[in-house]
């Protein structure tokens, strides 16, 4: 199976892999989130890293790692950032989701957007390549959905079942605005045909 292949299933896909939230929460709640894209302070963006370089907390995995390789002359890219963090090992929600993903799994964070925080429209994958190096799978946590979140895919607001995994294709032009606060799991996974595969055996049904 080929990325193409895999969106012949759709370009949101709901999985069958869930998370209890209200127990992924209190077992995270010790944790700070730390300012997401911090090149950018006035938009009200937090992040807590599930991995990152070394196993740190809220490090360059929360930057903008186009802006930090100009800058540092380095190559890093959503693969690069593989080492659990005690975010992940402090809670079985966290573990349960990230768990068939494991061995392929990259840059993964919980992404909060506070009131009026936002993404402008933009593709995370910008120009073409001919091999995709990586996909997303979204996880909505808290107020993920109308009206207190619009993530806007193309010209439609998305609708979520929160606790739930999506994969989502993540090419196509998209946005977010939050309205009164919202949480999201971002994992980054290697694109190759055992995800592919992982996915297709966690195709829910409708």
């Amino acid at each position: 199976m080929s990325y193409n292949s895999l969106l012949s299933f759709g370009d949101m896909i709901p999985l069958k892999i869930k998370c209890n939230v209200n127990k992924l929460f209190n077992e995270i709640k010790d944790f700070k989130y730390a300012h997401y894209n911090p090149r950018k302070p006035d938009i009200k963006r937090y992040g807590l890293s599930v991995t990152s370089l070394d196993g740190s907390i809220n490090g360059i995995d929360l930057e903008s790692i186009k802006e930090h390789n100009a800058e540092n002359n380095t190559e890093y890219d959503e693969l690069s950032f593989t080492k659990l963090t005690d975010v992940y090992y402090k809670s079985e929600e966290i573990q349960k989701i990230v768990k068939p993903f494991i061995n392929h799994l990259g840059r993964s964070h919980i992404l909060f957007l506070d009131r009026g925080g936002y993404f402008p429209p933009h593709r995370d994958l910008p120009v073409y390549v001919e091999q995709q190096n990586s996909l997303r799978i979204l996880i909505p946590l808290k107020g993920c959905n109308p009206p207190d979140l619009y993530f806007m895919y193309e010209d439609k607001p998305l609708h979520f079942e929160h606790g739930r995994a999506y994969f989502l294709n993540t090419n196509k032009a998209h946005s977010l605005f939050s309205f009164d606060g919202s949480y999201m799991l971002v994992l980054n996974v290697k694109a190759n045909e055992e995800v592919y595969k992982i996915i297709g055996d966690n195709l829910r049904a409708s």
